[in-house]
């Protein structure tokens, strides 16, 4: 078909979607003319070459944000990308599979060279897509070629961000007053949180600032460190003050060095423990894994045997029922133990932690003491995760051995540990301590022992931080035998789900005992709580005992709680309804309690929460009055409280939120998590980021407050609250920052106005339909002309001259002088157009127009 057959050629329902569109020319404008040149339109989805920075995604996979070359082709779309083996590598493709999958053939990209052409003629069943309107490549490759991290969503290393070089502080403040029996009370709190990031270095300081009339302000400092992450380890190196690893040990406070691994820096399949499934397949067959009647994985795999690696099981367990359909109908199953424990690990996978440093109290107060801690986990296999650890100071050493057993009885933990402790004047204590740990998921009575601990120690042994606060306790004069040391414990959590008439009831439970009588404790509690039509309610009972012996003197202290909770929706608009609550209690010490109230949330984005109470106190009597205000604002959280009673007032006013310095000024924000996002659009001003109640400010910032490290992230830009001038080039970010950093991300913005112009030429003829509309002075691209020879344009500029061109010669091209009236003296949301005559190219006096009314 040549484009003078036809005015145009539709995509139908036999005819390919990227197939050219034809115009005749001839008919775009009345009488007859230039031909104007169209081919701009006659290719869907037509790319320049050149070289463009795009987002890359492999199955759907975020790879990086990536220079990729494009060379004109033959391709209908204009160009094709360029591969090479390290952008494959980088994107995880296997290359290996890729090649032998090949064979015996050869392609160029087995080469070192640069290879601009279809990808499909390297890996079979690929398809690539250039969407520059989002600024992506996408690419869809079976999954056969794709390594099996990068199919988990694992984004590459050398697309994490470090960030920029910024300063941040949160804060948290209070308010407090209070009047009681003529007496008043005030004080204030500031807690705060502040760092600086360098590089890809971050360094961290907190502390509190507490001020009274009386006593004035005093500040506590807390921990100050510096950290950074090194990825070639996976682990974060951390020089400061913090704590040891407490997953085999007690942590202690400290000032020096740790090296531990990070898992947040590993594949998503690699950070939770799942069991590896084996077996074997007779021909090509469907394997599924149900945990729980759920499906959670399923793929199709050659005869021969076969490893599932790659599972994203829940991961407080429950075991993997595994099918094997064969091509020929026949089925096997089997059963694949999984009950997770919290030192439970992957097989291969392994963690770890080493620390050095000066034992240190509250305040950065030094001790004399030295203290190095080693720790390692290992996942040996499917059922063993093997670990051990030892602690030293100069009067202290520890060692540990245990595992973590995956078994189809549940998941069990053994451990010894082994001490040896120096104690001032009082010689050596030596002693062994054995912990014996058990959790399981039940799936057809609904039970759940998240947790059943048992440890008992010998009389001599000592944990580290006993150790040192048996030293510390010595030295101040005390007596050794009046120092209190566990001989053992019992913890116990279980969940059962309640059949019939639903809910869940759960019990929670603690047995401690000491040596020479220093005291027991015993700590329980159990509760039920349901919802049944839109009415949720809660029954627990606590019991608590202990007993004491110090310097002769025997105390025991006892006391139950018993507590009632309801909750009622009242109704409300958009899911924001206002609760009815109503709660009662009684212990033995203070006898009953009762109160009620209403809470609720206010506004379309739940930027106001407020709740009203009364409550009622049996011993003494007396009846108190509560009422609180939370505000949220993009930059701050707001809050205030009221409280009265018989004999007393209380009020409070609070503020809290964070502030990040960068090299565009000072952004302010909601309270900053660990990893942030500073957004740059320029003239973006209210627009909306990430989430509701988030936007950007008049200087074109807004701050994210929360990000996943190491993951990738999705940063969304929502234009709706912009002023009408102002158009996003690009409306989303992928980004995956490395833990701590500050990332930028930039939205490139265009502030223009948009108009319409009504312009024929000079002997009164219309323009031609679909001419160009080029500003005369930079060639910059402002629109088209429309039907009906008007011009749909958007400029930067409040005057100028735009040159409208059909064709390359004199007299196929126009000048339109323009100048547009201020804003102000635009009515309304109405479209601004001019009437102007476009004059002969040729004819380059300037014309003066005067502003349109």
């Amino acid at each position: 078909m040549t484009a003078d057959q036809a005015v145009l050629s539709e995509v139908s329902g036999d005819t390919p979607q990227n197939s050219p569109v034809f115009f005749d020319t001839q008919m775009l404008f009345k009488g007859p003319g230039t031909l104007i040149d169209t081919q701009r339109f006659e290719r869907a989805g037509y790319v320049a070459p050149g070289k463009y920075l795009l987002d890359v995604r492999v199955s759907g996979a975020w790879r990086g944000l990536i220079e990729i070359e494009l060379r004109e082709s033959a391709d209908p779309q204009g160009s094709q990308p360029c591969y090479d083996r390290e952008l494959l590598t980088q994107l995880g493709i296997d290359l290996h599979k890729a090649d032998a999958a090949l064979a015996p053939a050869s392609h160029p990209l087995q080469g070192d060279g640069l290879f601009c052409g279809d990808l499909a003629s390297y890996i079979h069943h690929v398809t690539t897509r250039v969407n520059m309107a989002e600024q992506q490549l996408e690419l869809s490759v079976p999954q056969l070629f794709v390594l099996p991290e990068v199919a988990s969503s694992y984004v590459d290393p050398a697309s994490w961000d470090s960030g920029i070089n910024a300063a941040r502080l949160n804060y948290s403040t209070n308010l407090f007053s209070s009047q009681s029996r003529g007496q008043r009370s005030t004080n204030g709190y500031a807690g705060l949180s502040m760092g600086l990031n360098l590089g890809n270095l971050r360094l961290r300081h907190s502390g509190t600032l507490s001020w009274s009339p009386d006593s004035g302000s005093d500040y506590q400092r807390g921990y100050i460190y510096g950290q950074t992450d090194l990825t070639d380890w996976r682990s974060q190196l951390l020089v400061g003050e913090s704590v040891t690893d407490s997953e085999l040990f007690d942590s202690v406070s400290f000032r020096g060095v740790k090296l531990f691994s990070d898992e947040r820096m590993l594949p998503t399949t690699q950070r939770y423990f799942a069991p590896v499934v084996r077996g074997t397949a007779n021909t090509n067959a469907k394997v599924t894994v149900q945990q729980r009647g759920y499906l959670v994985y399923e793929t199709t795999v050659a005869p021969g045997p076969f490893e599932i690696a790659d599972l994203q099981a829940a991961s407080f367990g429950g075991d993997l029922e595994v099918t094997v359909t064969e091509a020929d109908g026949r089925t096997q199953r089997f059963t694949v133990p999984f009950a997770t424990m919290a030192r439970h690990l992957r097989p291969g996978v392994t963690r770890y932690s080493l620390t050095g440093g000066q034992v240190i109290r509250a305040g950065g107060r030094g001790l004399h003491q030295y203290v190095a801690q080693g720790t390692l986990q290992r996942g040996l296999d499917n059922r063993v995760t093997g670990y051990a650890g030892a602690s030293l100071t100069g009067s202290y050493m520890a060692g540990l051995i245990g595992a973590a057993l995956n078994t189809e009885l549940g998941g069990f933990g053994l451990d010894l540990t082994q001490s040896r402790t120096q104690v001032p004047r009082n010689g050596n204590l030596q002693g062994t301590s054995l912990r014996l740990s058990y959790s399981k998921n039940l799936h057809d009575s609904g039970t759940q022992f998240s947790l059943l601990a048992y440890r008992y120690s010998t009389r001599g042994y000592l944990s580290l931080r006993d150790a040192i606060d048996l030293e510390d306790f010595v030295n101040r004069g005390a007596r050794f035998e009046d120092f209190a040391r566990v001989r053992d414990r019992l913890d116990v959590t279980i969940n059962q789900r309640v059949d019939g008439i639903g809910g869940n009831f759960y019990l929670n439970g603690s047995s401690l005992n000491y040596w020479n009588s220093r005291g027991q404790a015993r700590n329980y509690a159990m509760g039920y709580n349901h919802q049944w039509r839109g009415l949720s309610y809660a029954l627990s009972v606590q019991r608590t005992q202990g007993s004491s012996q110090f310097s002769g003197r025997r105390t025991r202290s006892e006391n139950t709680l018993w507590s009632l909770s309801l909750s009622l929706p009242l109704g409300g608009v958009a899911g924001r309804s206002t609760l009815a609550n109503a709660f009662a209690s009684h212990d033995q010490n203070s006898g009953a309690r009762y109160s009620s109230g209403i809470s609720g949330s206010l506004g379309e984005h739940d930027t106001a929460s407020y709740g009203v109470s009364v409550s009622h106190d049996a011993q003494p009597r007396e009846t108190s009055t509560n009422a609180n205000l939370s505000y949220y604002l993009p930059q701050v959280t707001l809050s205030s409280s009221l409280s009265q009673g018989r004999d007393y007032r209380a009020q409070s006013l609070g503020a809290s939120g964070g502030m990040l310095l960068h090299s565009g000024g000072l952004t302010l924000s909601q309270t900053l998590s660990e990893t942030a996002a500073l957004v740059h659009a320029p003239h973006a001003r209210g627009a909306s980021v990430g989430y509701a109640g988030t936007q950007v400010d008049g200087q074109g910032y807004a701050v994210l407050p929360s990000l996943a490290p190491y993951q990738l992230n999705t940063v969304d830009l929502d234009p709706s609250g912009m002023d009408e001038d102002v158009e996003l080039q690009v409306s989303s970010r992928n980004v995956a920052p490395r833990a701590g950093a500050v990332v930028r991300l930039s939205y490139p913005t265009r502030k223009a106005r948009a108009f319409l112009i009504d312009s024929r030429q000079a002997d009164g003829a219309p323009l031609p339909f679909a001419a160009s509309a080029l500003d005369a002075d930079s060639g910059e691209e402002l629109g088209a002309v429309g039907q009906g020879s008007r011009l749909v344009l958007r400029s930067e500029k409040d005057r100028g001259r735009i040159r409208v061109q059909w064709g390359e010669g004199p007299g196929e091209q126009c000048l339109i002088d323009y100048v547009l009236p201020a804003p102000a003296a635009q009515p309304g949301n109405d479209s601004l157009l001019l009437d102007l005559p476009c004059h002969r190219w040729a004819q380059q006096s300037a014309i003066t127009t005067e502003p349109a009314s």
